[in-house]
């Protein structure tokens, strides 16, 4: 699927079900992944079968942003097994590996 981004086109995959979302970027090192929740959700996000870092883009139901974290990969110590959401429950989630460099307020559109 393509989003606009700022006015440029990103291709990205789609999490829509449970299974992909459960998956989500898991051991990879690269990629583009947009979640859609069929409500809005406070649903934490955890790098455990990652091995690289991912910035995280959560989105209310308008597609605008409400929260950007840069989420670091578990290691086998727990002290580095965080968890990440913003302090809004959100409906839609974008994650990558690249720096999309957006900020709190602006708006996607898919």
């Amino acid at each position: 699927m393509k989003i606009d981004v700022r006015g440029e086109e990103i291709e990205v995959e789609v999490a829509e079900n449970i299974l992909s979302r459960a998956k989500g970027l898991s051991l990879r090192k690269k990629g583009k992944m947009l979640f859609k929740f069929p409500r809005p959700t406070r649903a934490k996000i955890d790098m455990m079968l990652l091995s690289d870092p991912l910035y995280l883009y959560f989105m209310d139901s308008e597609k605008e942003i409400i929260g950007v974290q840069r989420a670091e990969p578990w290691s086998w110590d727990p002290r580095t097994w965080n968890f990440y959401s913003p302090e809004r429950p959100y409906r839609y989630l974008l994650e990558s590996f690249k720096d999309l460099g957006l900020k709190e307020g602006d708006k996607i559109d898919f």
